[in-house]
C-alpha cells in the first residue's frame, strides 16, 4: 500500500473526529467505518482499532448500545492483533460501561475483569483504579452498597498512588452518594466537599456541578431547604454556562423536589416537567425514571391518581430495565401508595410486600418503614386490626434515629397517628390519646414533620367525636382542613370536610351535615377516591335516615356499598350494612332490617369494633322488642351496655366518662324499661344507677317519661287485660323514675 493510501485513511479518521465534535454523528460514523477498513487493508491494526473504538463511541452517544458493544469487541481484537494491551484494556472498560447501560451487569463485570487483568499485567495503576471504580458502580446498581463502598475506597487508594486527582474526586463523590443514601450525612458532606476542592483546583467544571448536586441532595434529605436551593441553583447556573445538559436537568429536578416538600406543588410540576424533557432529549434512562417518579408524587398530591399511577409505573419499568434497585425500591413503595388510594387493595398489598423485601435487602429502613405503614393501612381497611397494629408498630423507629434524621421523625409520627386512628376504631381510647400525645411531641421537636399534622388533627377530631365532645371535635376537623389547605393536601382536606359533616350529623344538624357531605363527596370524586366517595354517600344516607326519607336513604346506602366493595373497605361495608338496617326498619321491613343488623353485628365483631357492635345490637334489640321477644332483646341490650362500658373504662378522666356516656342514655333507658317489662325492677334500678352515677339522671328520666307517655292505657283498641297491664307498667316505670 502506498503513502497516498495511508494519508487517505488518516484523512477519513480526522474527518470522523471533526464531525464527531461538530455533533454530526451519522457523518462521523461513516468516516470512522471507512477509516477502519482502510487501516486494516494497510495492516495498521492499532489505527484500525482507534477507528473502530471511535465508531463505538459515536454509536454509544447515538444510543445504539448493542452496536456500540459489538464495535468495542472488534476494537479489542484489533488492539490485540496490534499488541496494544493498554488500548485493548481501554476498550474492554468501555465495553463494560455499555453493558452496564444495557443492564447486563454480569457481562459488564466480565468485561471489567478482562480490563483489570490487562491493566495488572501492564502495571497500570490508573487503569486498575478505573476498573475498580466501575465495579463499584455495578454493585451500586445491584443495591449492594457496602460492597460498592469497598470498591470505591479501593479506587481512591489506587488513584492517589497514580496521582490522578480527578478520578480520585470521582471516586470520593461516589462514596458520598452512597453515604447519603445510607443517611450518613456528615460523612457524605466531607467527601463531597473534598471532591469539590479537587475539581475546582483542576478547573473541572463538570465535576464541580456533579459535586454541588450531591451536596444539594444531602441538604435536601436533611430538610435544609435554603441551603439545598442555593446549592442546586449554583449547580444549574454553572451547568448552563458550560452547556452541561445533564447537570442542568439534575439541578431542575432537585429544585422540583424542594418545591414539592415546601408545598409549592405547581412550581414543582413546572421544574420536574422541564427536567423530564431534558432527560428525554438526552435519552438518559436514570434521569427519566427519577423525573417520572417525582412527577408521580406531584400528581398524587394534586389528586390526579390515574395519571400519577402511569408516571410511577413508567419510572418503575425504567428502573427495572437499567437494574437500578435503589430507585426501584422507592418507586415500588410509591406505586403501592397510589394503588391503595385508588382502592386496589390486593394489588397494593402485593406491591408493598415487594417494596418491603427490596428495601430490606438494600438496608433502606426508610422505604421499608413506608411499606410497613402501607401494609398497616391495607389490613386496617380489611378489618384485620391486630395485623394492622403490628405493622404500624414495626414502622416506628428508635429515639436515636429521630434525633439524627428528620425523615425518620416523619415516619415515626405518622406511624403513631395511624396507630391512634386504629385505637379509636377499636375502642381503645386511652391508647389513642397516648399515641397522639407522643406524635405531638415529635411534631413539636421536629418542625419538618409538620406534614403529618393534618392527619394528627383528623385523628384527634375522630377521638373527640367518639368521646362525645362535639364542639372540640368540630374545632379539630376545622384545624385539620386549614392545615391541609396550607400544605396543599387535597385528600386530607376532603377527609377533614367529612369529619366536619359527621360531627354535625352527631349533633343532629341534618341540613348542615348534608351540605358538608355533598361538598366532601365532590372533592373525593375530583380526587378519584373511591373510598372517600363511598363515605360521603353513606353520610348523605344517614342524613336521609334522620329525615325519614327511607327510599332515598336505601339508594344512597347501596351506592356506598358498591364503592366500598370495589375498594375492599370492609369497615365501610359494616357501617353501610348497619345504615341499611336503619333505613329498612324505618320503611317497615323488619325482617330485612333484622337481617342487616345481624350481619352488622358479625362484621363489627370480626373487625374488633365494640361501639359499632353495641349500636347494631341495640337496634336489633329494638326489632326483637317490637316482636315481644323480651329475653333475646335483653341479652343484646346487656351486651351492648357491656361494650360501651368497656370502651368508657379506657378513658382516664372521669369527666370524659360523663360526656361519653351521655351518647348512650337511650340505650340505658331502653335496657331499664325492658327489665321492668320482664318484672326485673332491681335489675332496672341497677342499670339506671350505673348510668346516673356517672352521667346524671336528667336525660335518662326524660327518655323513661317519654316512653311512659307513649304507652296506651285506655281505648277501644285495648282489651281490659291489656289496659290493666299497661297501667301497671306505667305505674312501675313512674316508681322507677322517681326512685332516681
Amino acid at each position: 500500500m502506498s503513502t497516498q493510501d495511508e494519508q487517505a485513511a488518516e484523512k477519513r479518521l480526522q474527518a470522523g473526529v471533526d464531525a464527531f465534535y461538530d455533533g454530526k454523528l451519522d457523518v462521523a460514523a461513516e468516516a470512522f467505518s471507512d477509516a477502519e477498513i482502510r487501516f486494516r487493508l494497510l495492516g495498521d491494526f492499532k489505527r484500525a482499532g482507534d477507528s473502530r473504538a471511535m465508531l463505538a463511541d459515536v454509536q454509544r452517544q447515538n444510543n445504539q448500545l448493542e452496536l456500540s458493544a459489538n464495535s468495542y469487541v472488534k476494537a479489542m481484537r484489533l488492539y490485540r492483533d496490534a499488541s496494544r494491551p493498554l488500548n485493548e484494556a481501554g476498550s474492554a472498560l468501555s465495553l463494560g460501561h455499555v453493558e452496564r447501560q444495557l443492564a447486563h451487569l454480569d457481562r459488564a463485570q466480565e468485561a471489567y475483569q478482562n480490563a483489570w487483568n490487562l491493566y495488572v499485567n501492564q502495571g497500570n495503576i490508573q487503569g486498575q483504579g478505573n476498573v475498580t471504580l466501575a465495579l463499584g458502580h455495578i454493585e451500586m446498581q445491584r443495591g449492594k452498597t457496602e460492597l460498592a463502598i469497598e470498591h470505591y475506597e479501593r479506587a481512591i487508594s489506587l488513584f492517589v498512588s497514580a496521582n490522578d486527582t480527578i478520578n480520585e474526586a470521582d471516586a470520593r463523590r461516589s462514596v458520598a452518594d452512597l453515604q447519603r443514601l445510607a443517611r450518613r450525612f456528615d460523612e457524605a458532606i466531607v467527601d463531597y466537599q473534598r471532591a469539590l476542592e479537587i475539581y475546582r483546583a483542576n478547573k473541572d467544571n463538570f465535576g464541580v456541578v456533579d459535586a454541588l448536586l450531591g451536596l444539594g441532595h444531602v441538604y435536601l434529605d436533611q430538610r435544609h431547604f435554603d441551603e439545598a436551593a442555593d446549592t442546586f441553583a449554583e449547580a444549574g447556573t454553572l451547568a448552563r454556562s458550560i452547556e452541561y445538559e445533564l447537570g442542568e436537568a439534575d439541578s431542575d429536578l432537585g429544585l422540583a423536589e424542594i418545591s414539592l416538600l415546601s408545598n409549592q406543588v405547581d412550581q414543582a410540576l413546572t421544574s420536574a416537567q422541564f427536567a423530564l424533557q431534558l432527560y428525554t432529549d438526552m435519552r438518559n434512562p436514570l434521569g427519566t425514571a427519577n423525573a417520572s417518579r417525582l412527577l408521580g408524587e406531584i400528581h398524587t398530591r394534586r389528586g390526579q391518581l390515574a395519571y400519577a399511577n402511569g408516571m410511577m409505573e413508567r419510572a418503575l419499568r425504567t428502573y427495572r430495565a437499567i437494574a437500578y434497585r435503589i430507585g426501584q425500591a422507592e418507586a415500588t413503595v410509591d406505586l403501592g401508595e397510589l394503588q391503595l388510594l385508588r382502592g386496589l387493595l390486593e394489588r397494593a398489598q402485593q406491591t408493598f410486600e415487594e417494596a418491603r423485601r427490596l428495601a430490606h435487602s438494600l438496608h433502606n429502613e426508610l422505604v421499608e418503614s413506608q411499606a410497613l405503614l402501607g401494609l398497616g393501612d391495607i389490613h386496617s381497611k380489611k378489618g384485620q386490626n391486630i395485623q394492622a397494629r403490628n405493622y404500624y408498630r414495626d414502622a416506628q423507629k428508635s429515639p436515636e434515629e429521630l434525633l439524627s434524621d428528620p425523615a425518620h421523625s416523619i415516619v415515626a409520627a405518622d406511624a403513631l397517628v395511624r396507630t391512634a386512628r386504629l385505637a379509636v376504631f377499636t375502642g381503645q381510647l386511652d391508647e389513642a390519646a397516648s399515641c397522639l400525645a407522643r406524635a405531638h411531641t415529635i411534631l413539636a421537636e421536629h418542625a419538618l414533620a409538620s406534614q403529618v399534622k393534618p392527619r394528627a388533627l383528623l385523628v384527634e377530631g375522630q377521638l373527640l367525636l367518639t368521646r362525645g365532645d362535639f364542639l372540640q371535635a368540630e374545632a379539630r376537623f376545622s384545624d385539620a382542613y386549614n392545615q391541609a389547605e396550607v400544605l396543599q393536601e387535597p385528600l386530607l382536606a376532603a377527609e377533614a370536610l367529612l369529619g366536619l359533616a359527621q360531627t354535625r350529623l352527631s349533633r343532629k344538624e341534618l341540613d348542615a351535615a348534608s351540605v358538608s357531605f355533598l361538598e366532601a363527596g365532590r372533592q373525593f370524586q375530583l380526587l378519584e377516591s373511591t373510598d372517600g366517595d363511598g363515605a360521603a354517600m353513606l353520610g348523605i344516607a344517614q342524613t336521609l335516615i334522620g329525615r325519614g326519607q327511607w327510599d332515598e336513604a336505601i339508594e344512597h346506602c347501596e351506592g356506598a356499598m358498591i364503592r366500598f366493595t370495589q375498594s375492599g373497605n370492609l369497615a365501610g361495608e359494616a357501617d353501610t350494612t348497619f345504615a341499611l338496617g336503619l333505613a329498612q326498619r324505618g320503611k317497615g321491613n323488619l325482617d330485612e332490617a333484622a337481617m342487616q343488623f345481624e350481619q352488622a353485628v358479625t362484621m363489627y365483631q370480626r373487625q374488633l369494633q365494640p361501639l359499632g357492635e353495641s349500636d347494631a345490637r341495640y337496634e336489633r334489640a329494638g326489632i326483637m322488642l317490637a316482636g315481644g321477644e323480651l329475653e333475646f332483646a335483653m341479652n343484646d341490650l346487656t351486651l351492648a351496655i357491656a361494650l360501651v362500658e368497656r370502651v368508657m373504662h379506657t378513658l382516664n378522666a372521669p369527666d370524659q366518662w360523663s360526656i361519653f356516656l351521655h351518647q348512650y342514655a337511650e340505650l340505658y333507658a331502653q335496657a331499664a324499661i325492658t327489665e321492668v317489662r320482664r318484672n326485673q325492677e332491681s335489675q332496672a334500678s341497677s342499670i339506671l344507677s350505673s348510668f346516673s352515677h356517672i352521667a346524671g339522671r336528667d336525660e335518662i328520666i326524660q327518655y323513661i317519661k317519654a316512653y311512659e307517655e307513649s304507652v296506651l292505657t285506655a281505648g277501644d283498641e285495648l282489651s281490659e287485660d291489656e289496659a290493666r297491664a299497661n297501667n301497671e307498667l306505667v305505674k312501675r316505670l313512674r316508681a322507677l323514675r322517681k326512685s332516681l
